[in-house]
C-alpha cells in the first residue's frame, strides 16, 4: 500500500519544533493518506530502528502459529493426538489404563484360542476312539451271532486286538508335550476300593485342594428277573423276547428241555440284554445283564404256552446312596454326582452296600484363563480313554483282548459286547464333557473378550488417536494464518521505511 504524507511535525519538549530532536529519536507524528483515498491513523514509532507494537504482536503470533503447525504435523505423522503428557495429562492416564486392559484382554483371547486348540485335538482323538470301538463292536457282534467258524472268530479276535492297541495309541495323543486322554490331563483319583468302586470319572472340580468323597449305599441295585418253572415244553412254541437292548424271536420245539430253553435265550443275549440260567429240570431263571429300572424282561408267546412266574414286564431297581451328605438315586449302580465342589460319575459294584471306603480327588485338570483378570479361570478334566479304564460292571475293555477274561476266542462274545457298550458310553461321555466346556465356557468367553477388545480399542482411538480430517483442516488454517501474518508484517515494515524516508527528506529542508 502506498502512503502519501500530508504533514510532518517536530515536537520539542517545551511545545516548539526542533529538527535535531527528530533526528536524535524524539517522537514524530505523521498523518498519511492511502493512495486509494482511505485515511489511516497516525503511526507511533518509538525510535528509529525499533519495532512498533503491532510488529511485535505479529512476530509473537508467528511464533505461536509455528508451534501450532509443528504440533499439527507431529499428530499427523504419528497419528496420535497425545504424544506427550503435556498434550492431555488426564487423557494420558486414561490411555495408560485402557492399554493395560487391552493387553490383558488380548492375552486372555489368545489363551482361549489355545484352549480351543487343545480341546479340539482331544475331541478329535476321542472321536476316533469311539469310531474304533464301534468297529470292534461290529466284530464282536458277528462272533456273538454264532454263525462264524472258530477260525473266523480267531480272525475277528486279531482285529479286536489291533483296535485295542490303536485305542491306547490314540489316548496318548499329545499337545504341547502333555498327553490328553490317558488321565494325565484329568484329575487324580486315589484311595478307591476296586471291589466296590469300579470306576470314577471326574468331570469338573472347582476347588484347588483335594476333595474327599464319602459314599454310603442305602439301597443296592437289582436286575430285572423272572423265571420259568414248567419243565419241558408240551408243544412247539414261538416267543418274542424283549429286553433293554432290543427284541428278537425265539422258536422252541415241542419237548424242549430247560437246557434247550437256556441255550436258546443265551444265544440272543447280545440282542436282548437278557441271560438265562438253568436251575433244574423244571426251572430256568432269567435276568437282565445290567442293573436298574432301565432293565426289563418281557416274554410273550405267539405260539404255544410259556408261562413265567411273574406275568407281563419285570424291571430292576436303582441303587440309592448318600454321597458327601447328599442323597442320590443311581442309574443302576452308576451315580451322577454334582456338588458345589465337583461333578463326577461313580460306578459302584451292584453288590456294594453300606459305608464304602473314602477316596480323594486331587489335581486341577487343565486350567485355562478365560478373562482379563488372573482370577477368571476355568478348568476341565479330560477323560481317561485307555483300554484299562474303559468298560463297566462286566469288565474293562482290556479284558476282551487275547488272553483276557472276556475274549472272543474264550467264548465270551456276549460279555465283550456289553463291555464295548459300556466303553462307548464312557468315551461318548468324555466327548460330551469336552464339547460342553468348549460350547458353554470357551465360546462365550471368546465372544465377550472379542467385544471387550473392540470396545477398548474404540475408546483408545477416541482418546489417543488423531482425527486426521480435523487435524488436516487445522494445519491448513494455521498455515493460512501464518502466511497472512507474514503479509501484514511485510506491509508494516514497508510503512516504517516510508515514514523514515519522509522524515529524512523533510529534515533536509530545515
Amino acid at each position: 500500500m502506498t502512503l502519501l504524507c500530508q504533514k510532518v511535525e517536530f515536537r520539542r519538549a517545551n511545545g516548539g519544533y526542533d529538527e535535531s530532536a527528530a533526528l536524535s529519536g524524539g517522537l514524530i507524528r505523521v498523518r498519511c493518506i492511502a493512495a486509494a483515498g482511505e485515511s489511516e491513523d497516525m503511526t507511533r514509532i518509538g525510535g528509529i530502528g525499533s519495532l512498533a507494537t503491532s510488529q511485535l504482536k505479529a512476530l509473537n503470533r508467528l511464533q505461536q502459529l509455528g508451534k501450532a503447525i509443528a504440533e499439527n504435523q507431529v499428530r499427523l505423522t504419528t497419528l496420535k493426538r497425545i504424544n506427550s503428557a503435556k498434550d492431555d495429562p488426564s487423557g494420558l492416564v486414561a490411555v495408560s489404563h485402557l492399554e493395560q486392559q487391552l493387553v490383558a484382554a488380548q492375552a486372555a483371547s489368545e489363551g482361549v484360542t489355545r484352549a480351543h486348540s487343545i480341546l479340539g485335538t482331544a475331541d478329535k482323538a476321542a472321536s476316533e476312539i469311539v469310531s474304533q470301538l464301534q468297529s470292534a463292536r461290529s466284530l464282536v457282534l458277528q462272533a456273538a451271532g454264532g454263525t462264524l467258524s472258530s477260525s473266523e472268530v480267531a480272525a475277528n479276535q486279531i482285529e479286536v486286538d489291533t483296535i485295542l492297541k490303536s485305542i491306547n495309541s490314540l489316548a496318548q495323543t499329545e499337545f504341547g508335550g502333555q498327553q490328553l486322554l490317558t488321565g494325565a490331563s484329568g484329575y487324580l483319583v486315589s484311595g478307591t476300593d476296586n471291589t466296590t468302586t469300579l470306576d470314577v470319572d471326574v468331570l469338573s472340580k472347582s476347588s484347588s485342594g483335594d476333595v474327599t468323597v464319602d459314599i454310603n449305599v442305602t439301597t443296592t441295585a437289582t436286575q430285572a428277573t423272572n423265571d420259568y418253572q414248567n419243565g419241558a415244553l408240551g408243544s412247539d412254541t414261538t416267543l418274542i423276547v424283549t429286553g433293554s437292548t432290543g427284541a428278537t424271536t425265539i422258536s422252541l420245539s415241542s419237548g424242549a428241555t430247560t437246557d434247550d430253553i437256556t441255550a436258546a435265550f443265551n444265544a440272543v443275549t447280545h440282542l436282548t440284554g437278557i441271560s438265562a440260567t438253568k436251575v433244574d429240570a423244571n426251572e430256568v431263571d432269567f435276568a437282565s445283564v445290567e442293573y436298574g429300572t432301565d432293565e426289563s424282561i418281557t416274554v410273550e408267546a405267539t405260539q404255544g404256552t410259556f408261562a413265567l412266574t411273574t406275568s407281563g414286564t419285570t424291571t430292576g431297581t436303582d441303587a440309592i446312596a448318600t454321597i458327601n451328605g447328599q442323597s442320590y438315586t443311581g442309574s443302576g449302580s452308576k451315580f451322577n454326582v454334582n456338588t458345589s465342589d465337583l461333578a463326577l460319575v461313580v460306578e459302584l459294584s451292584p453288590t456294594a452296600s453300606g459305608n464304602l471306603s473314602q477316596f480323594n480327588i486331587s489335581g486341577k485338570g487343565l486350567n485355562f484363563v478365560i478373562g482379563s483378570s488372573a482370577s477368571a479361570t476355568a478348568s476341565v478334566g479330560l477323560p481317561n480313554l485307555l483300554t484299562s479304564s474303559l468298560g463297566g460292571v462286566t469288565g474293562s475293555l482290556i479284558s476282551i483282548g487275547s488272553g483276557g477274561a472276556n475274549s472272543l476266542v474264550g467264548g465270551k462274545s456276549t460279555e465283550a459286547l456289553q463291555i464295548l457298550d459300556d466303553a462307548i458310553a464312557d468315551a461318548t461321555r468324555g466327548q460330551a464333557v469336552i464339547g460342553s466346556f468348549q460350547k458353554y465356557t470357551l465360546d462365550p468367553s471368546k465372544r465377550v473378550l472379542t467385544s471387550t477388545i473392540e470396545n477398548i480399542s474404540s475408546s483408545l482411538s477416541i482418546i489417543r488417536d488423531t482425527d486426521v480430517a480435523l487435524e488436516t483442516a487445522k494445519l491448513a488454517n494455521n498455515r493460512l494464518l501464518q502466511q497472512t501474518t507474514f503479509e501484514v508484517l511485510s506491509i508494516s515494515s514497508f510503512r516504517s521505511e516510508s515514514v523514515l524516508g519522509l522524515l529524512k527528506s523533510t529534515a533536509a529542508r530545515f
